[in-house]
Order: structure tokens, then sequence, then C-alpha cells
């Protein structure tokens, strides 16, 4: 009788563990297959896929908002009107040589996330910033990201994805969770 009850409970422990193991693959950065024909990436806040046949353009550009905050950002078009948008922001204190102005900025950031977490809206790093109506994108999917070298790498994903292998390649999905 014992045989049966042991047999479940393997199969209990096998069934429990084995979704954990396809989760933490599913969840590291960097390439993955993918679904053959789109492209896509996942951030920490949200996923954008398009079919490969239907991206119009790929633009990486730079600029300044009010002389305060630079922005780098990664844009995809579709030929469907929707657009993914992916962008770092980064202060002009940040990126200056003086120490006081980033100490203090990474202070201020430090707080902010601290209120942010207690809020529950997450990380204030990725956290998409509007001012409504200002900045009103119709058909525009927005993702905010950690590091330029996010963008750099969104950027060239794409590039090398639709433009020199057309979907004919491996790695058409890129996760950056982390960056």
């Amino acid at each position: 009788m014992k045989s049966p009850f042991f047999a479940v409970l393997i199969l209990t422990g096998i069934f429990t563990i084995a979704p954990a193991f396809s989760q933490t693959a599913a969840d590291e950065d960097g390439l993955q297959q993918g679904n053959i024909g789109f492209w896509e990436v996942v951030t920490s806040n949200g996923r954008f896929i398009a079919r490969l046949d239907k991206i119009a353009s790929a633009s990486q550009h730079e600029y300044f908002i009010d002389g305060a905050v630079k922005v780098y950002e990664v844009t995809v078009e579709t030929d469907g009107g929707q657009t993914g948008r992916f962008y770092y922001i980064e202060s002009a204190a940040e990126s200056s040589s003086l120490s006081t102005g980033s100490a203090t900025l990474n202070r201020l950031k430090d707080v902010a996330n601290k209120v942010s977490d207690k809020a529950g809206t997450g990380d204030i790093e990725t956290i998409v910033t509007k001012h409504y109506p200002d900045t009103t994108h119709a058909k525009t999917s927005e993702y905010r990201v950690k590091t330029k070298a996010a963008i750099d790498q969104i950027y060239e994903h794409i590039r090398r994805v639709w433009a020199e292998e057309k979907g004919r390649g491996d790695g058409n999905r890129l996760v950056i969770r982390n960056g």
C-alpha cells in the first residue's frame, strides 16, 4: 500500500519543482529563441513583440528635454501603426563631472525608490513617466530601462534580427529585465 502513496508524493514533487526550473531559465536576461517571424523585447515592466515583416523602421537617437534631462531612445515603428519606444533617462547632473550633483541625485533616487517600493509602484528608474496631455502618444508602447547599455543592446538586437538576418537567424527574443 505504500507504493501508490510514495509514487504520488514523488510525482507531486516533480511537478512542483519542474516549473521552478523552467521559470528560472525563462527569466534569465539575454538572447532567446522566441517565435519565428517575430521580434520581441522583454523588459522589467513589459513586452513588445512585432512581426518582422511589419517593422517599417528602427532608430536610435538621443536628445535633451529642457536642458535638464538627456534621453537615449530606440524607436521601432510598424506598418500596423504601433510604435515601440524604449528609453533611458539621465539627468544632466548625472553626466556632470561635479560629484556633489551626482551624489545628491543618487540620494534622491534612493529615497524615491524607497517611497515607490512602499507605494507598490515598482522601481522608479523603470516607470514610464508622462505628463498628460503633453506626452500622450497614441499607439505607442513605452518601456523605460535602467541603463544606457540596455538601449544600445536593444538597437543592436533589432538591427541584427530585422536588417541583417531578416528573421532567418536565431535569438530573435531579447530579455533585459535587469538593465
